[in-house]
């Protein structure tokens, strides 16, 4: 089955100009605030060789950042990996809030944050997913290019249905996926010129241009779900008003 990419992008775009919570400026908020977590992770890291090798890159000079006397080592992992984990708790805040905007809902700001009611699978799932795809890259390239885009679905499917367990959202992704990884890799491809873009502008047109990834991974992952069967479905009216996750699996997977 091949999906219509342009037909399903335009209706990204399309549909999100019918979010009741302007989607650009929660992007902005989104970045804003890991701009935050970001800076405080680079500042609690910094010192004079750090400060040299960003002012190369990015020829902006931090040098007054490392004034300060150096935080002890274990401080400085330490801060770092809760600043890892919030950004990933904050990412898939970012894909409630663009699952919300597709069913028809109202995602007020404050979506950002619903993923601290389930952080502790958020994380797994991250780690879990890094790990699989690290080992398939010690095989090859090619080969943990091919994993991410397998586990790509999984963080959706949990953000469906905070119930199910981590790999059972891993294997619903895996199952998902398979038959379409190319038509992703095509999807990303397609907006490499806006990322291009994007740089021109300092990051800027990233505003307007995350919102539109974001739905056009969720319209493929909505189309591939229903061409499956496989995912979690809301109940029909005609239904009894619980929730039913579709398990092609079994329970007795996990």
């Amino acid at each position: 089955m091949v999906l219509n990419r342009a037909s399903l992008k335009q209706e990204s775009k399309a549909l999100l100009k019918t979010a009741r919570v302007n989607p650009y400026l929660f992007t902005l908020l989104v970045l804003a605030v890991t701009l935050v977590i970001s800076g405080i992770s680079n500042y609690m890291n910094m010192d004079d060789e750090f400060a040299y090798l960003y002012s190369v890159q990015y020829g902006i000079d931090l040098s007054f950042l490392a004034l300060h006397r150096a935080f002890p080592t274990l401080v400085v992992l330490f801060v770092s990996i809760v600043c890892a984990l919030l950004n990933m708790v904050l990412e898939a805040g970012v894909s409630l809030y663009h699952l919300g905007i597709r069913r028809g809902e109202e995602m007020p700001y404050v979506t950002l944050f619903d993923g601290f009611s389930f952080a502790g699978k958020i994380i797994l799932l991250s780690i879990v997913q890094y790990i699989f795809v690290f080992l398939w890259t010690l095989l090859f390239i090619v080969p943990g290019i091919v994993a991410a885009y397998r586990y790509r679905f999984a963080i959706l499917n949990l953000c469906e249905n905070p119930e199910i367990g981590v790999m059972e959202a891993i294997n619903m992704s895996k199952a998902q996926t398979a038959g379409f990884k190319w038509q992703l890799f095509v999807l990303d491809l397609s907006f490499i010129g806006w990322g291009l873009l994007a740089s021109l502008t300092l990051g800027i047109l990233n505003i307007w241009l995350l919102p539109y990834i974001a739905q056009s991974n969720i319209a493929f992952f909505q189309e591939i779900k229903k061409a499956k069967g496989i995912g979690f479905f809301p109940p029909r009216p005609e239904d009894d008003g619980q929730f039913h996750p579709h398990d092609p699996f079994g329970e007795d997977n996990w």
